[in-house]
């Protein structure tokens, strides 16, 4: 075993005595650009999954290690950013003028984002706090493109339960904060439907084809008449679930720390040269939810 390896088991079986973050009832986790964490990219076959709750404990590790434990003791939101990111916390992600690669001076307009958000809840509020999130961690005044996912939801969606959302995702193409927006897995006729209904058309459709082995000829058809770009993807139906995360606070904090959390949302975002599909930064962000209930 390694050393390293050693460290981590050993900070695992040290007894914690009080909770970090007592009076938490939202949890956000940023990773920050995880191409800078080799150790953790150097693993092959590894899920969504795999990786956010690899990613995760590294951030929970570090902060066991290094945090102070009375630092978010008393709040109610908390925040917990990769300590890589953190102490390069002036890089910018792009919007500094003047992003320098390889000697290379790039701009903005030299960069394109790519978001895709896994919702775990049909709550307006959580999706515009997530996009807002992903905005103020990024550094960004905006994104070229928005996927929402609801994976947990399927077939069963309705266009009355998505429509509050997608109307939260036009009023961001208003602010010209998106610039364009697209949605995942939706068949007809929740797709005709909600281009029927929409002010901004969603740009593309993801379908997950290990879900739907083939793509119907009428959504085939319907795309290709609207304009509508037809994408595939392999993501899980759901990326984290209550025990996993519960369980990964768990291994590295308080018992009372772990206690009652949802995961509302996960992001996964990238940036790339545009026109040369060079990948600059790519990262994650978990944000989640609980009901508090005071130890008496």
């Amino acid at each position: 075993m390694s050393a390293e390896s050693q460290d981590v088991t050993q900070s695992k079986s040290e007894l914690i005595l009080k909770p970090f973050f007592s009076k938490a009832t939202e949890i956000l986790f940023y990773t920050g650009n995880t191409l800078a964490l080799f150790k953790v990219l150097k693993k092959t076959n590894s899920t969504i999954t795999d990786e956010v709750i690899e990613y995760m404990s590294m951030i929970l590790q570090a902060i066991r290690t290094n945090m102070d434990m009375k630092q978010h003791q008393e709040d109610s939101y908390v925040k917990l950013i990769s300590v890589q990111d953190d102490e390069h916390s002036t890089a910018s992600n792009g919007a500094t003028p003047g992003v320098s690669i390889d000697n290379e001076q790039l701009t903005r307009e030299d960069m394109k984002f790519s978001v895709k958000i896994f919702l775990r809840s049909l709550e307006p509020e959580i999706l515009t706090h997530t996009i807002n999130a992903v905005l103020n961690e990024l550094k960004e005044n905006y994104v070229e493109s928005v996927m929402i996912s609801l994976p947990n939801y399927g077939a069963q969606l309705t266009l009355t339960e998505f429509i509050p959302l997608w109307r939260i995702i036009e009023d961001f193409i208003d602010k010209q904060k998106i610039l364009s927006a697209g949605v995942c897995d939706f068949m007809l006729p929740l797709l005709s439907d909600l281009c029927d209904s929409a002010k901004h058309k969603p740009y593309a459709n993801q379908i997950n084809l290990g879900v739907c082995c083939s793509i119907p000829e009428e959504l085939n058809k319907y795309v290709k008449e609207n304009n509508i770009q037809l994408l595939t993807h392999s993501d899980p139906i759901d990326v984290i679930n209550e025990s996993e995360f519960q369980q990964t606070i768990r291994e590295y904090c308080h018992e009372y720390d772990s206690l009652n959390w949802k995961p509302c949302s996960v992001v996964r975002y990238s940036s790339v040269i545009a026109n040369r599909g060079i990948i600059k930064s790519k990262g994650f962000l978990i944000y989640a939810k609980r009901e508090l209930r005071m130890v008496q």
